[in-house]
């Protein structure tokens, strides 16, 4: 009996014991397309530039997943402690109790021998406990795939203009992209700006324009879209009043308008090979 305890114990920490290595991991900057007079380019230079909410494009697959953003080794042995050190609890509990179940005649053994079988059962009870426990464990959850912040529904058909519809374009701009593809979005805007005529305003921008942003980067009214070529540009989200106060938390009487970089949608297919040219 004790051989085969030392046996199960052996193999047990065997199983639990992980082996953790550390990897060295290297960054490489992804190329940037956006001319030094664009006002991506100022946005990027302003050191506040964060997408905040994922591109819309297919989701990866689990094992780019797995090998990027997976869950962390501590969290993976904290979780592993955990259902070892809980199952290894319930299992001598019921070993201790359950030695007495098991022999017909505990009423007529003697007290060591009553105490060596409850001693032998615990240890078997936690082994068996402790091995239940690490193959229950708690498991990581997934990653959500929903944008962030979750209000905001992501944007699809005409809240949104993709890249393969802006190389179509003939415009010359992005702003002339928007005002041919989507005129609806400045529509209530351009009817706003007749009646005032030219009056100056000195309303804040976000009363009197749409707002256009690079992720959380305020970049100014819609006429900037004027100076960003195509090019530069993998696609373009439109806000309205609500989505746009959920979405930077302040007024927007007219909505805003996101600009996603072709740079930030390149990701890493690139900026190694780019890099060791450099």
């Amino acid at each position: 009996m004790r051989a085969s305890i030392l046996s199960l114990t052996a193999a047990l920490a065997v199983t639990l014991v992980p082996s953790l290595s550390v990897a060295a991991q290297s960054t490489a900057t992804a190329p940037s397309i956006v001319s030094a007079t664009s006002p991506l380019a100022a946005a990027r230079e302003s050191g506040r530039y964060v997408m905040t909410m994922t591109p819309i494009v297919p989701a990866a697959s689990p094992r780019a997943v797995e090998g990027g953003e997976g869950p962390s080794t501590a969290g993976k042995v904290f979780r592993a402690a955990v259902g070892v050190g809980v199952g290894a609890a319930v299992g001598g509990w019921l070993g201790y109790f359950g030695a007495q179940v098991a022999n017909g005649d505990w009423a007529r053994i003697s007290s060591a021998e009553k105490t060596n079988l409850r001693q032998s059962y615990t240890k078997v009870g936690i082994g068996v406990g402790a091995v239940a426990g690490y193959f229950l464990r708690p498991k990581a959850r997934p990653a959500s795939r929903l944008p962030q912040p979750f209000n905001v529904p992501a944007r699809t058909g005409r809240l949104l203009i993709a890249s393969s519809e802006l190389r179509r374009s003939i415009a010359t701009n992005v702003l002339e992209a928007v005002e041919l593809g989507r005129p609806e979005w400045t529509k209530q805007q351009r009817e706003d700006e007749a009646k005032r005529g030219n009056q100056p305003s000195t309303l804040p921008v976000e009363a009197i324009s749409l707002v256009v942003y690079v992720g959380d980067e305020k970049v100014g009214a819609i006429e900037t879209l004027r100076d960003i070529a195509i090019p530069e540009v993998s696609e373009l989200r439109f806000y309205d009043a609500r989505d746009a106060r959920r979405r930077w938390g302040r007024d927007h009487k007219y909505g805003a308008i996101e600009v996603v970089p072709a740079s930030a949608a390149m990701g890493a297919s690139e900026p190694a090979a780019v890099g060791s040219a450099k």
